[in-house]
């Protein structure tokens, strides 16, 4: 076995590992009666654009790679399924990342994560910057550690306020879930 093969034995395994993790996510989050309540449209905007723009960007050039192999007739089986093989690992790298972030009845789901109701510990509402963005820390508790996530919303947009509502609804429930099975 030569390191080209040990390696791409070894990404081939990894991306099985993540796309068969996201399916059973998904499987879960459907057992749970998953409804999606929003879409957010202004949150990692830049994040989106520039995945969409890599995704078309390589698929140009997994076709120009195909295209100048057939040409030049110096393509092999080998060098075929490489270019296969590397094109499907950075799409399935990049897919997550195209997602819109969405609220959902369990939970806030950012970039193929969710952040559950019962996880977070704290909402912070920043005043508005220069562009009229409002930006919203959320404090949640992963593996017994604090960490936090932004999310974007246009100044006087009607998501902000559908959001606002959510969170209340969704906190409130979840906290008196708790208190009940004390």
């Amino acid at each position: 076995m030569d390191f080209t093969t040990i390696m791409y034995t070894l990404m081939i395994t990894i991306v099985g590992f993540f796309v068969f993790v996201s399916f059973k996510n998904d499987l879960k989050y459907k057992k749970e009666n998953m409804k999606i309540l929003l879409s957010l449209n202004e949150d990692d905007k830049t994040s989106h654009l520039l995945s969409s723009l890599v995704v078309v960007v390589l698929i140009l050039f997994a076709g120009f790679g195909i295209i100048g192999m057939i040409n030049t007739k110096s393509y092999t089986n080998e060098n075929v399924v490489i270019l296969i093989i590397m094109s499907i690992f950075l799409l399935v790298l990049y897919l997550p990342m195209m997602r819109k972030t969405r609220i959902s009845n369990l939970g806030i789901h950012k970039k193929n994560y969710l952040i559950r109701w019962d996880e977070i510990k704290g909402l912070n509402y920043l005043k508005p910057n220069s562009k009229n963005k409002v930006k919203v820390k959320i404090l949640y508790t992963v593996s017994l550690k604090q960490t936090f996530a932004e999310l974007t919303f246009n100044k006087d947009d009607i998501q902000l306020e559908t959001f606002k509502e959510i969170v209340k609804e969704y906190r409130n429930v979840k906290k008196k879930d708790k208190k009940s099975e004390k």
